[in-house]
């Protein structure tokens, strides 16, 4: 299997059945491949492309697609002074109001272990 297939955030499991589902509720034409796997096709993720919207999870009714938690290396990225750019939906401002801003500061303000 290719390098580029499972490595992102969003990556498929075992329990892939190759039903396309997730294909057709893809944003990113592109963002899934399906391979032979012997025992049927599966769908795989393409880590390069994927934007990880989630829909996929929504239209997958085999509970096929997982997340990797990439939480700890954020902070550990973070501590060590690296870079980082946050893109935050638009629902988040709608949802915690009167936090989000807080949330930002904080971090910004970010040095060391948060």
């Amino acid at each position: 299997m290719a390098d580029f297939l499972q490595s992102g955030l969003v990556f498929t499991n075992e329990n892939c059945i190759g039903c396309n589902k997730c294909i057709s509720s893809c944003p990113v034409l592109t963002a899934n491949v399906a391979a032979d796997c012997g025992d049927g096709q599966k769908i795989y993720v393409d880590g390069t492309k994927c934007v990880g919207c989630g829909a996929c999870f929504d239209s997958c009714e085999h509970s096929a697609r997982e997340f990797r938690d990439d939480t700890e290396q954020f902070f550990a990225d973070l501590a060590a002074g690296e870079k980082i750019s946050v893109l935050w939906a638009p629902a988040f401002a709608a949802n915690y109001p009167g936090q989000y801003r807080q949330i930002l500061g904080g971090l910004k303000k970010c040095e060391g272990p948060c």
